[in-house]
């Protein structure tokens, strides 16, 4: 009896060593294909290119006049507070130029107001005077003249004193007629001396305003909080109308102008997400939105690109004018979506595919893509959440080919 157990034993033994090895014998005999599932996640497309930061609203200070730099008070980098001096010039020959211009205004506006009047005080008083005279002795001639007339009818005058008051008469009249012409001459002159005083006090507060300006350009004050980020002159330096003195702005919100190639661009709309990041502050992100989308591309460094122009958020000021800066723009972005890893995807255009596994085959699977990260691909149609798909390896995969799937995650 106990022999027989000892057979039993034996026999059923052999027949699991045989079970195993027929088992590990057909394992053995299949390739190792990893596999991966299809899931939902967060996809994220992003455009990776160069820019450089530009002020939103600089504020660039010319000079206004030919002089010499007196002082500089600022260095490049430097934040400043509105209204604080940041260059001073020598504008003392415009001050002097102003107290001319000044003064040239006064006289002017006096002449005006002789024009006005009719014409200068005193002449205008004197021939008015003569005038009212001469009317005067005219009208007492004219009477005496009638008066004549009736004595030389009745025979109490004589021809001579009537003829004698006759010339006098006229000599009056002469005169009054040419006092009346001088006065209308003096108020056409005096019309033409206004209309000449209004030019002189047009140019005069016209030269004011300018030299006031240039004087006041002898202090250069800053009209916002900001940081100078160019200073293009030293003190003692003598400068030319129109030269560069000083650029600043503030930098709390920039601009940054990305160098999109030609191929990106149409995927690229106002309002995306944009990252900034400067090698001179490695591990620090500035955040953004694109605002404006180019209509035209250009030639840049060798590339076809358009300019995309985006609003950065700058608190800290860390991000100068003409800086070059790492940008990444938000083209895509899902979520709860099926993806795949890119390798998973095979074909070209819209023909599209993967290796579904179906126990342990191969099943070809046609599929519809979305968007696409540098890893993953949306997967909007051809499989199923959970279903496992085999990656490329060793191995070339085919359609119903046997394999032993390896999971990875």
């Amino acid at each position: 009896m106990p022999k027989r157990k000892w057979v039993v034993a034996a026999v059923a033994g052999g027949a699991v060593l045989v079970v195993l090895l027929v088992g590990l014998t057909g394992h053995s005999s299949l390739p190792d294909v990893a596999v991966v599932r299809v899931g939902r996640q967060t996809l994220e497309s992003w455009i990776t290119t160069n820019g450089r930061v530009e002020p939103l609203a600089p504020v660039v200070f010319r000079a206004r006049l030919d002089t010499f730099v007196q002082h500089v008070n600022v260095v490049e980098g430097q934040a400043v507070r509105r209204g604080q001096v940041l260059v001073e010039l020598d504008v003392s020959a415009a001050a002097a130029q102003l107290a001319e211009a000044r003064a040239r205004l006064l006289a002017a506006r006096q002449q005006l107001r002789d024009a006005e009047s009719g014409g200068p005080p005193d002449e205008r008083a004197r021939l008015l005077s003569d005038l009212e005279k001469a009317r005067v002795r005219r009208a007492q001639l004219a009477e005496r003249q009638q008066v004549l007339e009736r004595l030389v009818a009745q025979q109490a005058a004589t021809r001579e004193e009537l003829a004698a008051n006759r010339a006098q008469l006229a000599q009056a009249e002469a005169d009054e007629a040419y006092l009346e012409k001088r006065m209308a001459e003096l108020a056409r002159q005096a019309r033409l001396a206004a209309e000449q005083a209004r030019l002189r006090i047009q140019q005069a507060e016209a030269d004011i305003g300018d030299l006031e300006l240039r004087v006041k350009q002898g202090q250069l004050l800053a009209p916002v909080d900001g940081v100078v980020y160019a200073v293009a002159v030293r003190p003692g330096q003598f400068v030319h109308t129109g030269d560069l003195l000083l650029e600043m702005a503030d930098l709390r919100q920039v601009q940054v102008r990305a160098f999109v190639d030609e191929v990106d661009l149409g995927r690229v709309q106002r309002g995306q997400w944009v990252e900034i990041r400067w090698d001179g502050l490695p591990g620090h992100v500035w955040s953004g939105r694109v605002e404006l989308v180019p209509k035209q591309v250009v030639p840049h460094q060798g590339r076809s690109v358009g300019e995309v122009l985006c609003s950065v958020d700058n608190p800290d000021a860390q991000l100068l004018p003409n800086l070059n800066v790492d940008v990444r723009i938000r083209v895509a972005h899902r979520d709860g979506v099926l993806v795949l890893p890119r390798a998973a995807v095979q074909g070209e255009g819209a023909d599209r595919y993967v290796f579904v596994v179906s126990g342990d085959r191969l099943e070809v699977r046609r599929v519809l893509l979305g968007v696409a990260s540098a890893t993953d691909d949306e997967i909007l149609g051809g499989v199923r959440e959970g279903e496992r798909v085999a990656l490329p390896g060793s191995v070339e995969l085919r359609a119903g080919m046997q394999v032993h799937p390896v999971e990875v995650q």
